[in-house]
C-alpha cells in the first residue's frame, strides 16, 4: 500500500513540473460581430462547435531560441455542432506577427515575406481532446530575435469558423 502511495506522489509531482514554468491563458469562445452601433440579441456564436476548455500556454522565460518552447494548445471537451465528443483536425492561427532580427543587419522582416507568414497549425483532437506543441525553429537566431504578436491567436473549428480566442469571461 506505501508503494502504491509513493507511485502516486511520484506521478503527481511529475505532472506539476511537466507544467511548471508556463503562463495559462484560457481562451473564450468566438461571437459573431454585431455590426453599427446597436446590439445584437441573442448572441450567435462564430462556430457551431462547441468547448470545455482550450487553454494558450507561453513559457515564462524571458528569452527563446533555436528549439525551444514557444507556445502550446490544450484541447478539452470539443464537441461537434450534435453534440459528440469531435475528433479530427482544428486549426490554430497565431494572427499576425511580425518578425524582426536585430543581428546580421537584417532588421524587421517585410508584412509579405514568406518568412515573416505563419500558416494556421494543425491540432490534431481525438474524442474531444488534443494537445499541440510548437518549438522555435533550428534556424532562428540565437540573438537578437523579436517575435511581435500584432493580432490576438485564434483556435479554428474544422469549416475555418473562429472557435477561440484569447480575451476573459466570467462564470456561466
Amino acid at each position: 500500500m506505501r508503494l502504491v502511495f509513493t507511485l502516486l506522489a511520484a506521478l503527481l509531482a511529475l505532472a506539476h513540473v511537466a507544467s511548471a514554468g508556463m503562463n495559462r491563458n484560457y481562451l473564450v469562445p468566438s461571437y459573431v460581430a454585431c455590426p453599427g452601433s446597436g446590439n445584437c440579441n441573442p448572441p450567435a456564436l462564430a462556430s457551431a462547435y462547441t468547448f470545455d476548455t482550450i487553454i494558450l500556454m507561453t513559457p515564462q522565460q524571458r528569452y527563446t531560441g533555436p528549439g525551444k518552447l514557444a507556445l502550446s494548445v490544450v484541447v478539452k471537451g470539443l464537441k461537434d455542432p450534435s453534440g459528440n465528443l469531435f475528433t479530427g483536425t482544428i486549426k490554430m492561427s497565431t494572427g499576425t506577427t511580425r518578425i524582426t532580427i536585430l543581428s546580421q543587419g537584417i532588421g524587421t522582416l517585410g508584412e509579405t515575406s514568406p518568412l515573416a507568414i505563419q500558416p494556421p497549425y494543425s491540432i490534431q483532437v481525438k474524442n474531444g481532446a488534443g494537445r499541440f506543441r510548437y518549438n522555435t525553429p533550428d534556424a532562428a537566431p540565437e540573438h537578437g530575435l523579436i517575435a511581435e504578436s500584432v493580432s490576438s491567436p485564434v483556435v479554428l473549428d474544422p469549416d475555418g469558423k473562429p472557435l477561440a480566442t484569447t480575451g476573459s469571461q466570467s462564470k456561466p
